[in-house]
This record gives C-alpha cells, structure tokens and sequence, in this order.
C-alpha cells in the first residue's frame, strides 16, 4: 500500500513538472496552467483554473481554454498561432451554453460569425469579410427567436435598406442608406407601443472613442495636433493626429483581455475608414 502512494505522488509530480516550464532562454514552452495564485488581480480562488494551453518559444500555439470564475466551465475555446487568436473559436456564458461561434483571423473576425442568447436562440447573425469587417446581410434577433434587425453592410458600410422589427415579428420602420452614408425614405409603421421593444439601429459612420484624460506617456497632448495615446496598460492606442481634442486622422488600436492586439481601424476626417494591416 505505502509503495502504491508513493508511486501515486511520484505521478502526480511527473504531471507538475511537465507543465508551467520554461526553456534555456527563460520563454515558457509546452503545457502551461495558469490558476488564480498565478493571477492574483484576477478575482479567482487560488486553486482554479484561469486558462491553460501550450506555448512555443514563449508565444501561444495551439489551443487555449479559459475559464469562468468556478475554474471549471469553459468561457473560451479558440486557437492561437504564434500568440495571436487565429481560427475557429467558441465561447460560453457561465451556464455552459455557448454564447458565440466564429473564426478569428490577422484582420479580426473571419467568415461566418453567430451569437447566441442565453436561452440558446439566436442573437447575431454575420459574415465577416478578409478585412473583417460585416459584409453582406447582418440579422439581429429577439430572444423569442423573431428577427429584429436587418440591413446590409457594403465596402465597410451599411447601404440600403434597414429594416426593424418587433418581438412578434411585425415591421416597425424601415430606412434607406445610400453609398455615402445619407439616411433617406424613413418610414414608420404604426403599431401598438406595447409590441415594440427598441432595437439600436447601426450608424453608418462609426467616430473614434472619446477622450477624458488622454495618457502621452509625459509628452503634453495637443488637442490640434499629433499625438500619441496610450491605455491603461502603456500599450498604444490612438496614433494620429487630433481635432479639438479627438482623433481625427489616424489609427486606433484594439486589444482583447490579454493585451494582444486584434485590430487596427483607420479613421480619417474624424470617422471610421477602414481596417489597417495587424
């Protein structure tokens, strides 16, 4: 019996020493499990799992899962590849039930992209062009299952109509988008208020985040002029140059929880242009 236990612990040493390693050069490599006493601003007890996947030459490869805060049901399934999301993804709220499916690319989101309710209905459905941006026909819907919103998106933009509907599938107005962005044939339908639950329709033009204390690293930020902005964690943000204190020409930087940029958007004259190159 006390020759089995040992043999036991000497296992589970083996496991805990085949992970959370690192090479000669001091970057992690192979399995790596990261809990709460790993990531104490995290929320989560110490023994639970934040996330856990495999690292190469200190870069994440492969497939990553993180945790809700039980430390047990997965929030996130998706793929990296030298330490950037790339591929088929899926997350769960913390009932289990998946919340969104897609895939992520250099250029953010990729084909095919559904979210779900809670109740597991549909909420979102798009396609996401090589730019990632929506391209073609966008759906919203109500947890009912009933479509809500509707309208198409091209070159980047929403064009043509935009339809909107309420929780019992009635029509509740609808909307004509031309090319440069003009909102024209508004029509409103007359129903009872009672059956209406508002439903945001998209803007067409798409400005840059607002500016409350714009962080320069100890440079003085120039409200006409170029500057540099930097986030919460000293990463860049806002690269341009500025009009009355807001980006008007420039680029601005988008990261996910772990600080991995995501996305690059252009604005010019003060709105959203396009997607730059990651």
């Amino acid at each position: 019996m006390k020759k089995q236990l040992l043999l036991f612990f000497i296992f589970l040493s083996l496991i805990a020493t085949a992970q959370n390693r690192r090479n000669s050069e001091g970057k992690r490599t192979g399995k790596w499990v990261y809990t709460g006493k790993d990531r104490p601003h995290s929320g989560y007890a110490k023994d639970a799992k934040v996330e856990e996947g495999s690292y190469q030459n200190g870069r994440k490869e492969g497939l990553w899962i993180k945790y809700h805060k039980d430390g047990k049901t997965p929030k996130l399934k998706g793929n990296y590849t030298n330490n950037r999301p790339d591929g088929n993804y899926t997350r769960f709220y913390e009932n289990g039930q998946v919340s969104e499916q897609g895939y992520f690319g250099n250029n953010g989101y990729k084909g095919p992209l559904t979210r779900y309710h809670e109740n597991g209905q549909v909420a979102y459905k798009a396609t996401y062009n090589n730019e990632g941006q929506e391209s073609g026909k966008v759906q919203y819907y109500h947890e009912n299952g009933k479509l809500a919103l509707e309208y198409t998106v091209k070159s980047g933009t929403v064009q043509g109509k935009v339809l909107r509907y309420n929780t019992q599938g009635q029509l509740v107005n609808s909307l004509e988008v031309s090319p440069d962005g003009t909102v024209s044939k508004f029509q409103q339908v007359q129903v009872k208020p009672s059956q209406t639950q508002p439903i945001a329709v998209p803007n067409a033009e798409i400005y840059p985040p607002r500016l409350a204390n714009p962080r320069t690293k100890g440079l003085k930020f120039s409200p006409n002029g170029y500057n540099k902005v930097y986030n919460d964690n000293d990463e860049i943000w806002m690269d341009g140059d500025f009009k009355n204190g807001q980006l008007w020409d420039g680029k601005v930087y988008d990261y996910d929880t772990d600080g991995i940029l995501k996305k690059v958007r252009i604005f010019k004259f003060g709105k959203y242009h396009s997607d730059g190159q990651l």
